[in-house]
């Protein structure tokens, strides 16, 4: 019987899989992302982002006619 091939190795622990700074930038102030605050790069932007939804400034567009549809 020929040679067996290894069995693949286990993945690597997904705190192991990338760098401290992911590949990326901050939508918020453009820096760098951080693996722990991803796709930000500090708990500042992170914040400021979840502050925008919360206030209104970032919405989903809904089309109109898809209300008056369910209305019937």
């Amino acid at each position: 019987m020929p040679d067996d091939p290894k069995p693949p190795a286990p993945p690597a622990p997904a705190n192991d899989a990338a760098p401290p700074t992911a590949a990326g930038a901050c939508p918020i102030c453009g820096k760098p992302t951080e693996l722990k605050y991803r796709p930000f790069c500090s708990k500042r932007c992170a914040d400021i982002d979840l502050s925008r939804w919360l206030n209104g400034v970032y919405a989903v567009p809904v089309d109109p006619r898809d209300e008056e549809d369910e209305e019937v």
